[in-house]
């Protein structure tokens, strides 16, 4: 026979005033209840952040070097828009003829109506063939209001 383990007097104490106490809340449990109502629960209102940031006032902790709160400098010097002449960039490289015209511009193909962005000295132009000539094509360029007419280049290969 095993000896049963010695539990201290102060424990045994414990464990019985435990005890004692949740059988008391379990027996009043089915006394103590919500009163009734016919009123609906009230929703719970989480009231939302609002932050407003002067620019004239402080700076930002995170970024104290950032220019973004400082007021905005108007430039009244640019009223007046440059367009850049992209039409002397575009090379007409080759037509084929016949029911349905093809152009090649800047290595690109095109049929008439067609839109594509072509590549010029690093950026992108978006350039629309409106018609397919005999020996050029009329083109409008993204930026520019009026038409222009790219002609293919006459050259002749040498004769030996």
């Amino acid at each position: 026979m095993t000896p049963l383990p010695i539990v201290p007097r102060l424990a045994s104490s414990w464990i019985g005033r435990t005890l004692a106490v949740g059988c008391g809340f379990f027996c009043l449990g089915d006394r103590i209840r919500a009163a009734d109502t016919n009123q609906v629960a009230s929703e719970l209102v989480i009231p939302k952040s609002v932050f407003v940031s002067d620019g004239a006032v402080g700076r930002d902790p995170f970024f104290p070097r950032s220019m973004r709160l400082q007021p905005k400098k108007v430039d009244e010097g640019k009223g007046t828009q440059i367009i850049e002449d992209f039409s002397r960039m575009l090379r007409l490289t080759g037509i084929a003829g016949g029911t349905k015209p093809i152009a090649t511009i800047n290595n690109l193909t095109f049929e008439a109506g067609e839109e594509q962005e072509v590549k010029v000295e690093n950026r992108k132009v978006k350039i629309r063939v409106q018609e397919i000539r005999e020996k050029s094509v009329l083109v409008r360029i993204q930026g520019q209001p009026a038409l222009v007419e790219l002609k293919l280049r006459d050259f002749q290969l040498p004769l030996e």
